[in-house]
């Protein structure tokens, strides 16, 4: 049985194992005396950490992608769960392959959602539609790296094979949008699912942690998709113009984030409803997430969330009574 993650430790508990430090800054006490504090990553999530003594020091010798082996208390500050770091070291040689073990993982079956993937994937009978999959998806290899990815860095679906459930989900519900509303174009609006999230994989690294690409960064999500999209559809002959301008519409009227705008508002049916559909999906894998690691202890209510604007709060269950 593996030992608890750095997030699922309760207050006062120990923790001891490897951890990979994503973010540091040397910070001063009100005293002036300098302190380190550091944003640690584990299969779990994040957790910050402080260092009190020898700061300086440790500041220069830390790095940031570093995996360290550390011993710690789990305690409370202004309400946020943080870690005390007692000891620490970096790793040895022969541990370096611990690294592929520290970020997150989805915690589902992943032969059975692939499947239900595929299923969906095969469930597109437009000629064009296959071809541009075929030409997208070469080999194995290929689509293993695309389902592989996360879809997010830390709103939602922010772990490996991330981008693999977003999927699914989506697929799934835009197969019952279509049973009450027969009308939609339910093959266009699965592909258009499926591509925009072709820049996934260069919109983020798995180096130890998940984060941006410079690509990514600068570019964003919809131009990647559309970039790595656009040859593709160019080698088809005769690729109707009609579905190349729905598709590149159904990327760019879409974005994941609430606090971020779409290139162009949604104008078609498809895009309104992946619109919809994609708030739906992630702001529901985003509640989970936090009230999953952020409630307050001894508390029902999480801490305040300043993407949502609101606290999120966990009703007791029947068998709590």
């Amino acid at each position: 049985m593996e030992n608890k993650g750095l997030k699922e430790l309760q207050i006062g508990e120990e923790f001891a194992g490897y951890c990979i430090i994503r973010k540091k800054e040397l910070k001063r006490k009100k005293n002036g005396d300098f302190f380190l504090k550091l944003e640690l990553g584990d299969r779990s999530g994040r957790l910050s950490g402080k260092i009190w003594h020898d700061a300086k020091e440790y500041y220069n010798e830390l790095k940031v992608g570093q995996v360290i082996k550390m011993k710690g208390t789990i305690q409370t500050y202004r309400g946020n769960k943080e870690i005390q770091i007692h000891q620490f070291r970096p790793v040895q040689e022969t541990e370096e392959k611990i690294v592929n073990k520290l970020i997150p993982r989805s915690s589902r079956d992943i032969q059975v959602i692939k499947q239900q993937f595929l299923q969906h994937l095969d469930s597109i009978t437009n000629k064009y539609f296959r071809m541009l999959f075929r030409q997208i998806f070469r080999t194995d290899s290929d689509l293993e790296k695309f389902l592989s990815r996360p879809s997010g860095k830390l709103w939602h679906h922010n772990y490996l094979y991330g981008n693999l459930e977003h999927l699914v989900c989506l697929l799934d519900m835009s197969d019952t949008i279509a049973v009450h509303y027969p009308s939609i174009k339910k093959e266009l609006l699965k592909t258009a699912i499926i591509v925009r999230h072709l820049g996934n994989t260069l919109e983020f690294h798995t180096a130890g942690f998940i984060d941006y690409t410079t690509l990514g960064r600068l570019l964003g999500h919809s131009i990647l998709s559309l970039q790595r999209l656009l040859p593709e559809i160019d080698s088809i002959p005769d690729f109707p113009e009609e579905l190349k301008i729905q598709l590149f519409h159904l990327i760019l009227s879409q974005e994941n984030q609430p606090e971020k705008t779409a290139s162009v508002l949604p104008m078609t049916v498809e895009a309104i409803i992946l619109n919809q559909l994609i708030q739906l999906d992630v702001l529901t894998n985003a509640a989970h997430r936090i009230i999953q690691n952020d409630l307050m202890p001894d508390s029902r209510w999480t801490k305040f969330n300043n993407l949502l604007q609101r606290f999120l709060y966990v009703p007791v269950d029947k068998e709590d009574n």
